[in-house]
Order: C-alpha cells, then sequence, then structure tokens
C-alpha cells in the first residue's frame, strides 16, 4: 500500500508538472536585495517526495490535498485534537496558505500565544493574515493546559510541552501534503519557521533545542525569557507583583483552572515563595530546565541539581529526559520590548549573544511594549471629569519633589524608531524561507533589516531609536565612576514610607557632558553596610533559606534615574536592578534605553521598596537602613 501511494504521487507530480493543473506553477523562490522573487529549483512539495510519509486523513473532508487535488483554492481554517504520549488533548489550528502550490509547496510557520491565551481560530485582521498571503501555511497552538488542550500548564517543560510540539510537527509532515521541503544532502528538510511572543517565544527556542532532525529553519521570539530563574527571582529577590499576575493570567485561563491548571510544582513554588519571601531551592532547577540557558549551558547530567518539591507526589516528570546539549546553529530574530519589566533586555541580549555564538544569522531589536505592570498613571486615567484635576496635581507634587508610588506607564508601540516589529518579523521570516508568494519588501524595511546584521537598534521613546554595535551594548561604551556613600532606608523599620514616596538620588559625577544617551547594561559594584553596629549576619547564617525572619536581609532596589533641578526624578525605562544581604554585590543593571532630556542630571535611583516587587520586603527587622556605596559603569553612547 506505502508503495503504491509513492508511486501515485511521483505519477501525479509529472503530470501537474507537464500541464500545469490549477495552483500556482512558479518553482521556489529565494528573494534578491531589491525585493524580487528568483526561483530556487531544488524545493518541492511533501507529496511529491520520494518515499515521503504523507499518510491520508479524512477526518477533515476541507483539508487541502495536492495529491487527491482537493480544496486547492487555499485560505480555510479548521481545528485538528491530537492524543499526547501523556494521554492529554493536543489542540491546534491549520490556516492554510492563500494560495496553495503543489510544486514548490508552501512554507510552514508554527505560532504561539501568550501565557494564559490561546491559538489564533481566525486570522483575519491579524499578523497570521499577513502570512497567509505571503504562501505560508501556519499552524497556530493552543499549548498544554490552554484553550482546548488539557493538562497542568507546566511552562514549557520538555518532558510535556516540548514532546507535545514535537508531535505536532511530526503530524503537519505526515498530513500537510503541500508543505515545503529543501533539499539537504541526499534527502529533503521541511522548510519551517515560528513566530509568537513571551510564552509564545518559549515553545520556539524549546522546539528547536529538542528536535533532533532540526526541521526549524528560522525564528522570531518576542519579549522571551533566557533563564526563567533571572526572570522570576533575580538577585534573589522574587518579582511578587509578577508572580501574583502570573498566577491569576495562568489559571484564568487554563482549560481546567484549580482542577488542574498550574502544575502543583508551580502553585508550591509560588505559595511557598509568596509567605517565606524566598522561591524554595528544589524548584530553581525545575525552572532552569525549562530555560533556553539550560540547552546553551550544556552542562553534563552530572552537574544539573535535583527538582525536589512537597508536592512531589501529585507531579510527574521532575527528571532530565532531554540532555542538556548545545543547540544547532539557527537563524533567529530576537524582539525585545525596552520597558519590559518581566523579561528585560538582559534576558534578549543573553539570548541573542548566545544563540549568535552557535553560528547562525542572530539579529535583535527592540520596541517600547512587553509586559508591563498596570500603573496607577492608568488607574488615574480611568476617573472621568476628575482626570484633569487629579493630572495637575500629581503634577505638581512631582515638581515639588515627591515621587508618587506607580508600576509603570502605558505601553508604546511595538517599532524601534521607524522600524515596525511586524514589518521585521515577516521580512525576516520572507528571507529565510523564501515562499513563491512573498511580497516585495518596503526599501526602507529591508535597509533596516541588512543593518541589524551588524547592529542592535534600541527603542529611546516611541519614535526615535539608537543603532549601537554589537560590542557596546554591555563593554565598549561604559564610563566607570564612584557612587558616593548614601543612607537608604530599607522597607521594614519606622522609614519604610519614605521608600515608597521619596526614593534616594545619588547623582554621578564625573560623566562626559556630552554624552547624554543611556543605552545598554550597566555594571553596578556596591557594598551594602548596616547603620547599626552589629549587623547579625553571623547569628542567622545557619537558618533555613525560607525562615520568615532573619538578619542580614536588607534588600533595595537600584534604577538609573534622571533629575532636573528639584523636581522628583524619574526612573529610566521604568527598570530596577534589586541587591539583597549586606556585602559586596557585583551585578550586572537591568538595560535601559533612553536620552536625557535638557537639563536633566544622570545618578543611581535607589529605594527600599518598589510596587514591581510588591511584596518582597526585607526579612531583617533589626536593620532599618543601610549605607550604600561602591562604583557603576554607566552605558553611555558617543556623542554624535
Amino acid at each position: 500500500m506505502r508503495q503504491w501511494l509513492v508511486a501515485s504521487s511521483l505519477t501525479l507530480s509529472l503530470l501537474l508538472a507537464a500541464c500545469g493543473g490549477d495552483d500556482q506553477a512558479d518553482t521556489p523562490s529565494s528573494v534578491d536585495p531589491s525585493g524580487r522573487v528568483t526561483p530556487d529549483a531544488s524545493r518541492q512539495a511533501a507529496f511529491a517526495l520520494p518515499a515521503s510519509p504523507i499518510v491520508r486523513d479524512d477526518s477533515n473532508a476541507d483539508a487541502a490535498s495536492c495529491a487527491q487535488r482537493r480544496n486547492l483554492s487555499g485560505g480555510r481554517h479548521y481545528p485538528v485534537q491530537l492524543t499526547s504520549a501523556s494521554g492529554e488533548t493536543i489542540s491546534f489550528e491549520v490556516i492554510e496558505p492563500r494560495v496553495i502550490n503543489c510544486r514548490s509547496g508552501n512554507p510552514l510557520v508554527l505560532h504561539g500565544h501568550g501565557f494564559g491565551g490561546s491559538r489564533v481560530t481566525n486570522p483575519e485582521g491579524s499578523f497570521l493574515e499577513r502570512l497567509q498571503d505571503n504562501g505560508y501555511a501556519v499552524i497556530s497552538i493552543d499549548q498544554r493546559g490552554f484553550g482546548d488542550s488539557s493538562g497542568t500548564v507546566r511552562v514549557m517543560d520538555p518532558n510535556f510541552e516540548g514532546r507535545d510540539l514535537l508531535q505536532i510537527l511530526d503530524w503537519a509532515e505526515t498530513h500537510l501534503d503541500y508543505l515545503s521541503h529543501d533539499r539537504r544532502g541526499t534527502g529533503y528538510n521541511l522548510v519551517a519557521g515560528a513566530t509568537g511572543g513571551s510564552y509564545g517565544g518559549m515553545y520556539q527556542l524549546l522546539l528547536h533545542n529538542i528536535d533532533a532532525r532540526q526541521r526549524l529553519d528560522v525564528l522570531t521570539p518576542d519579549i522571551t525569557p533566557h533563564d526563567l530563574r533571572y526572570s522570576l527571582n533575580p538577585n534573589n529577590t522574587i518579582k511578587t507583583a509578577w508572580a501574583l499576575l502570573l498566577v491569576a493570567g495562568g489559571e484564568g485561563g487554563a482549560n481546567q483552572p484549580l482542577v488542574q491548571g498550574l502544575d502543583p510544582a508551580i502553585k508550591e513554588t509560588l505559595l511557598r515563595g509568596g509567605l517565606a519571601n524566598s522561591i524554595p531551592a528544589g524548584a530553581l532547577p525545575f525552572f532552569y530546565y525549562h530555560s533556553a540557558r539550560y540547552f546553551l549551558d550544556a552542562l553534563p547530567l552530572a552537574q544539573q541539581q535535583p527538582m525536589e518539591f512537597l508536592a512531589a507526589p501529585l507531579t510527574a516528570g521532575l527528571t532530565y529526559d532531554f540532555a542538556a546539549l548545545k543547540p544547532a546553529r539557527i537563524d533567529i530574530l530576537f524582539s525585545q520590548g525596552m520597558r519590559d519589566t518581566l523579561f528585560n533586555f538582559n534576558e534578549a541580549w543573553n539570548n541573542f549573544r548566545g544563540y549568535r555564538a552557535l553560528g547562525g544569522d542572530v539579529r535583535l531589536m527592540t520596541h517600547e511594549t512587553g509586559h508591563l505592570l498596570p500603573g496607577t498613571q492608568t488607574a488615574f486615567s480611568q476617573l472621568g471629569p476628575l482626570n484633569e484635576g487629579v493630572g495637575m496635581a500629581t503634577g505638581g507634587l512631582m515638581d515639588a519633589g515627591l515621587s508618587l508610588p506607580d508600576f509603570q506607564a502605558p505601553s508604546g508601540p511595538e517599532s524601534c524608531g521607524g522600524l515596525s516589529k511586524s514589518d521585521a518579523v515577516l521580512a525576516f521570516l520572507n528571507e529565510k524561507l523564501r515562499p513563491v508568494e512573498a511580497q516585495p519588501v518596503a526599501t526602507a524595511v529591508r535597509m533596516a533589516m541588512e543593518r541589524l546584521r551588524t547592529s542592535v537598534c534600541l527603542s529611546l521613546e516611541p519614535d526615535q531609536a539608537a543603532w549601537v554595535g554589537l560590542d557596546q551594548v554591555d563593554d565598549r561604551n561604559r564610563v566607570a565612576v564612584p557612587v558616593p556613600a548614601s543612607d537608604i532606608p530599607v522597607a521594614n523599620g519606622p522609614l519604610a514610607a519614605t521608600s515608597l514616596v521619596q526614593p534616594v538620588f545619588i547623582p554621578l559625577a564625573g560623566l562626559p557632558a556630552n554624552r547624554r544617551t543611556v543605552a545598554g547594561i550597566g555594571q553596578l559594584d556596591i557594598t551594602l553596610a548596616s547603620l547599626l553596629p552589629a549587623d547579625g549576619c553571623e547569628a542567622s547564617a545557619g537558618l533555613p533559606g525560607e525562615f520568615p525572619v532573619t538578619a542580614c536581609d536588607a534588600i533595595v532596589q537600584v534604577g538609573w534615574g534622571a533629575r532636573r533641578g528639584g523636581a522628583a526624578p524619574r526612573l529610566l525605562d521604568e527598570q530596577l536592578t534589586p541587591l539583597r544581604g549586606l556585602g559586596r554585590h557585583v551585578v550586572a543593571m537591568t538595560g535601559v534605553a533612553e536620552r536625557l532630556r535638557e537639563g536633566e542630571e544622570l545618578g543611581l535611583l535607589v529605594s527600599g521598596y518598589s510596587p514591581q516587587f510588591f511584596s518582597s520586603l526585607s526579612r531583617d527587622v533589626a536593620v532599618p537602613a543601610v549605607t550604600l556605596t561602591g562604583s557603576v559603569s554607566v552605558p553611555l553612547l558617543p556623542a554624535n
């Protein structure tokens, strides 16, 4: 039977080549620098390949098939459900290209939603419609536990979500007979890419990292983490505001909230972390295994730490089923929000460096949105007729030097200067996957994409960007200056309220007057010391890590501040770097990209409390304030 199907497919492909048929007759293509399409004769549709594993599937009568000459007008979409290796339902939407190409085939693009979201069931008006129009077949996925896919949410666990993703790719190769394949060695390989942001970026890196057949050719992850341990617990300080929102989003968007929802291991981690102000040590390897860094580090199994949970009897897969092997080289366009406070610029930069070192064409651009916490400015804008009065009052307080507590300001555009993220993603996919129906790329977009080969586009504000050389982001453009000794109240004593409304601004002397753009990743070398004669560090050294009260545990938040005269300073890009514990801290600051305004001076803005970290307070009731001193390397771009 199999031999008959193969022979029939080959015969039909020869007939189609001779008479054309009603599908597109163009041969496969590449795109030259002018945006014109040139043929690439090595590409073939799957059904015409020798020994193709295509199987007939009558589960959906509307599905297109080149082999059966069925429904080739294109543009349809339909759901598919599979049973996973763990016995759960895998659900996704097949979105056919606008034009089915039975000679060269159509490239495949996978799409993934954000955390708590679900698949796209109708591409009309979305970015996926642009992909359709450019000749792509799209599969939009309900990740495990979301939409119509069942199971507990494991946050991109290779053992569960990873295996589900491999199964989806296997299904696509064996059921969509119009997919493109390029010649690779003596055989053919699927022409495929992936897109999506946040959780929809994590799946792309995971799938590439574990797919031994290396079927993905290009990735376009947006606002995506590098190491979840850093994302949720930077410098051992829990982002409790984001943890609460992730619980709400994960459970609210889950297929079966509370009944399943977030996996017991994740619920335990967040519960214990919130109560004890410290993530359990046994949970950190779990999140490391779910991160891109696990594969980029490529440590042997003997060096991996055990995943330990009290809820271990209720959860499965606490093992390293996939070895930490270096991923294969691949082309990637990373995009990242400069004001993103969940997965910040440092995550994108570390992903960029890690995958670029593998040898692929890896580029990075930023924009003005991402994961943003709902701010008080947003709340004030809902006061109707009181808006103007409230705005005047808060503006007056700021001018008088009083900082008002805020999470974050509203989002900006998804663009870096004039380069739209969606335009960049489509141009990158077209450049790498070369669909015959690829639409011409605008000259400005094409020039910007070429510039991204050697530079990073850092968004300064909605309509301005800085193009920074790859050696300037975290090293060559730094200017080291001392940080004067300053006393900082921490959020556990009588001065705690002042940390909220009056952070300490520490001016930095010795900076070049003509360098006014702060763009990149700075470096802190800071020592925190108790104001009291005894700090209690030795006395509490033997206490368990989750003990609710301990000495030597002061927490401060450090960011870049800009101040004009006696007005309250502003926090650049709303980014903070937590420092936890007395003693010396040598850490990278969270990356920013902003230009100082007329009359502003640059400094460090330090507080003992931030709403971004919500309940992450010092556990040291004996230290009401700390002295901060040291130095900082400032990422200042050279003057134009």
